[in-house]
């Protein structure tokens, strides 16, 4: 913040008039509202990362674990990655019955195949077992034929392993909205000058526009609205406290100027 004011006894009592001796006052963000705001972006950040973890390998390895438990310690050391097929379903059960009411072994094995894209997840001459991300399906043989279905869901459900993608996703965009925020937050910049005031992308708004402070808000909230005339229309900057470091020097600067009340130096006789 640099602040250089006019030296005494040089002011103007026109207000709409420069003064003699140039005066500069620039603001960037205070560091509480920087610091808020990148705690809250990297607090979404690290949500959706979380829930994104979940989602997508989380809540599927737990899955997998549990299919793996339903084996032997032997049977599990030959298939310490078995597939996963997304087709295995509680919806599939109906068409794995289906398959098994063919004549052959044979015949059976590739229809279930078909039904699941790929062969059993695992196998052994008692069951073929087929595994998805949230269910799996057992099929006992007996002679080498299957004879029975058993089926079983996982702990975690897709229902659950849906949500969590999908509030990763949700997290994800409103935490890229939070990064543009903070970036927008970080380039905050206002300059009070003989020029007028400028506010980013606002003004200048020449001191011969400026109409009226209003400072209703003030003690409550922290902020004051400018009141200007811009081409015959009457439009409003809002100055807050909380997001500018030199909200202080600014009102004064502005009050001095322009003749209105300050309700900085109000809020300190009291």
């Amino acid at each position: 913040m640099i602040v250089q004011p006019s030296m005494p006894g040089t002011e103007k009592t026109d207000s709409s008039e420069p003064m003699s001796d140039a005066m500069r006052i620039e603001s960037g963000p205070t560091k509480e509202r920087k610091v808020r705001t990148l705690l809250l972006a990297a607090f979404c950040a690290g949500m959706a990362g979380w829930f994104a973890y979940d989602g997508w390998v989380g809540y599927l390895a737990k899955n997998i674990q549990e299919h793996r438990d339903q084996l032997s310690p032997e049977e599990r050391a030959k298939v310490p990655h078995p597939k996963i097929y997304p087709t295995v379903t509680k919806q599939s059960v109906a068409g794995a019955k289906e398959a098994t009411k063919k004549i052959d072994a044979d015949a059976q094995r590739k229809a279930l195949q078909a039904l699941y894209g790929g062969p059993p997840s695992f196998e052994d001459d008692k069951a073929w077992y087929y595994f998805g991300p949230a269910y799996r399906v057992k099929v006992i043989l007996k002679n080498g034929k299957p004879r029975k279905i058993i089926t079983q869901a996982a702990e975690k459900t897709m229902g659950e392993i849906r949500s969590q993608k999908a509030l990763a996703i949700i997290l994800g965009v409103v935490s890229l909205l939070l990064l543009l925020h903070l970036i927008r937050v970080w380039r905050t910049h206002l300059v009070l000058d003989d020029d007028g005031l400028r506010l980013g992308r606002i003004g200048p708004i020449r001191w011969d526009q400026m109409e009226s402070l209003n400072c209703d808000r003030f003690q409550k909230k922290g902020w004051v609205d400018l009141l200007y005339s811009n081409n015959g229309t009457e439009r409003r900057l809002r100055l807050d406290e909380y997001h500018l470091a030199g909200f202080d020097e600014v009102i004064a600067a502005l009050c001095s100027r322009k003749k209105f009340e300050d309700p900085v130096a109000l809020e300190k006789a009291q």
